[in-house]
């Protein structure tokens, strides 16, 4: 919210009593109230972590990045938090603080076998712009000779729901829960 303005506290208390200073006051309001709203939008708009939709618009112009019109502001800010954070080459460890910063600690399961020269990452998500904002990143910025397989962590129940009853029995709630079905 930005600033309140009262134009009317900065006159003389005399002055409070005429009617057409009070109306000026009031008149003046809204544009300066406007001003103030425009001031806080542009610096908020610098950062990613507060940009509005004018803002985030902006970045995804200069970063070319093609946004669908129902995605949420949080899922364009993931987004574009996902693209100022690349960088190649990478490690491990600044790959896992990488990942640590956007999807937070314990929310992605890392396994790499580095004579099949394979990275498989398991993504604990339920946003899918998210997910599908991570898969581009790590498409980006991992090695082009590393086969990679990157999936939801677990199961979600849209997933579950084109099987029959009957079909899902013959696995295990864990099953159900981690395999790739």
């Amino acid at each position: 919210m930005a600033r309140e303005v009262d134009l009317l506290s900065y006159f003389p208390s005399v002055f409070h009593e005429i009617q057409e200073i009070v109306e000026i006051a009031n008149a003046e309001k809204k544009p300066l109230d406007g001003t103030w709203q425009a001031i806080e939008d542009s610096l908020n708009n610098q950062f990613i972590v507060t940009v509005n939709e004018e803002g985030a618009s902006r970045y995804e112009k200069m970063l070319k990045i093609n946004v669908p019109a129902t995605d949420t502001i949080d899922t364009r800010r993931f987004r574009l938090l996902t693209r100022f954070q690349e960088q190649a080459p990478y490690t491990w460890i600044v790959l896992e603080q990488l990942l640590d910063s956007l999807l937070g600690k314990n929310q992605y399961v890392l396994e790499r076998n580095v004579a099949q020269k394979t990275l498989k990452v398991k993504i604990e998500l339920t946003v899918k712009g998210q997910f599908d904002a991570v898969v581009v990143m790590l498409e980006r910025i991992t090695p082009q000779n590393l086969v990679l397989s990157i999936e939801l962590r677990y199961n979600q129940y849209s997933k579950l729901t084109q099987f029959t009853h009957s079909q899902l029995a013959a696995y295990t709630h864990e099953q159900l829960r981690e395999d790739v079905i």
